[in-house]
């Protein structure tokens, strides 16, 4: 009996089989491709939205769609050329270009394969880049001129800003998913990687330094950008658990001393010299400038009263300048900046220059002295600073050599003229000191481990 039960339970389990095989193996094939669907969308989709890494960073200052800081633009896209650590022009977007017709035609080759967040391939059909008073004709979908009325230098530079459309899709790893904005203001920007969508960054912008200080320490962020000093309240942020301390020197930026050059008594050459030797060689603020080129530039030389910083000599230049020991001096400052302005006060003082603090809360009309930060542009170019007939020319500075020199600067497109041209720029402008450089900041970022 139990031989013809098992002879009957085969039959009939090999009959189902034969009946129902192929329902059997597409059911075996579909589950095991539900499988794998399953785990593909919880390893990539659904996990990585339950645990992004995310990252949130600060910064202080008033900013626009148009003025976001070049740093954070980095992440989210690239220009059609790039600048190298020394100012030289390397290809971005761009793999070559040509100058022709003496400086005036710009011809620019894009690379092939690149595409934009929404993923439309970049061609010259859809670059977003014009330029006022420059004619841009397409030549075909991977070549664009772009033609100026004369020649400028500086454009392979100006096309170094990232590529952006309205949309704000760019090419880089991040792309930007989330704007707030108040009152034309950028209050927070949501950036997630491209490639790995867990990645994420939220970029804070806060009004003042403090005000950023504060949200770091609160824990609203996990990184704070671009600090002068790294206390607050009397405490450092070095005593913070949890927190390390990067620095680094701002060679974007130059603190310095404008002297009004229409001035009665600072139209004397003589007094601005003693004025500039009289600072001291270091200043705790920043890395000491002598120059208004970087350091870091291929362009930057050191003249022959480099870094002169002797109280002797500004005595001697001042022993016949009675008119400026009977004066007192007004200094213009903006906030973050008092505590320079007091030390060059004070040494003042040691060459018998009288002087008095003045806080401003922008750019005044007029001034004696001010103390102002300036952006350095990506080129060496500073036709608008020191030019006579420029409106930027804020010192009121007048030099013809200067200006042909500025002029000659502008228009050579040879490396190694335009070389000669900014030493020689530099030599002549810091003789006659229309102005005193003083430091490249030191910033300072604070971070949780």
């Amino acid at each position: 009996m139990q031989i013809i039960r098992r002879r009957y339970y085969f039959w009939l389990i090999r009959e189902y089989f034969k009946r129902w095989s192929k329902t059997i193996i597409s059911s075996i094939i579909l589950g095991a491709i539900f499988f794998f669907v399953i785990v593909f969308a919880l390893n990539f989709y659904i996990f990585p939205r339950l645990q992004k890494k995310v990252q949130k960073i600060g910064y202080h200052g008033a900013y626009t769609l148009q003025t976001i800081p070049r740093e954070i633009l980095s992440d989210v896209s690239y220009g059609l050329t790039q600048i190298g650590d020394n100012q030289t022009i390397k290809p971005g977007a761009a793999y070559k270009w040509q100058v022709k017709d003496d400086g005036r035609e710009h011809l620019i080759y894009i690379k092939k394969g690149q595409y934009f967040h929404d993923n439309r391939e970049l061609t010259t059909q859809n670059l977003p880049i014009t330029f006022k008073d420059v004619e841009k004709r397409i030549i075909d979908d991977y070549t664009v001129s772009f033609r100026l009325k004369k020649a400028y230098a500086p454009f392979l530079a100006t096309l170094s800003t990232p590529i952006l459309t309205r949309d704000l899709a760019g090419l880089g790893d991040y792309k930007i998913t989330k704007v707030d904005l108040n009152a034309g203001f950028i209050k927070s920007l949501t950036l997630i990687k491209r490639k790995d969508r867990s990645v994420k960054k939220i970029i804070y912008f806060y009004p003042s330094e403090e005000a950023l200080k504060t949200a770091y320490a609160l824990g609203e962020i996990d990184v704070a950008n671009g600090l002068k000093s790294t206390s607050i309240k009397d405490r450092s942020f070095e005593t913070f658990d949890n927190t390390k301390i990067g620095k680094n020197t701002n060679y974007n930026k130059l603190v310095t001393a404008f002297y009004n050059n229409s001035d009665k008594i600072l139209s004397n050459k003589k007094v601005r010299q003693a004025l500039n030797y009289a600072i001291p060689a270091d200043l705790e603020e920043g890395e000491r400038a002598f120059s208004p080129i970087s350091p870091m530039s291929l362009y930057f030389s050191k003249t022959p009263n480099y870094g002169m910083a002797d109280s002797s000599i500004a005595r001697e230049l001042l022993s016949e300048e009675k008119e400026a020991k009977n004066t007192i001096f007004e200094i213009s400052v903006l906030e973050g900046y008092e505590n320079v302005a007091s030390t060059i006060k004070r040494t003042w003082e040691k060459i018998g220059i009288n002087s008095k603090i003045k806080a401003v809360n922008g750019l005044p009309n007029n001034f004696q002295i001010l103390i102002y930060p300036m952006n350095l542009a990506e080129d060496p170019d500073q036709y608008t600073l020191w030019h006579s007939g420029e409106i930027n020319n804020i010192s009121r500075y007048k030099n013809l050599r200067i200006d042909k020199i500025l002029e000659d600067g502008r228009f050579s497109h040879d490396r190694a003229r335009r070389i000669e041209i900014y030493q020689d720029f530099q030599k002549y402008l810091i003789d006659d000191v229309p102005a005193s450089f003083l430091y490249f900041p030191y910033e300072y970022q604070a971070s949780r481990k």
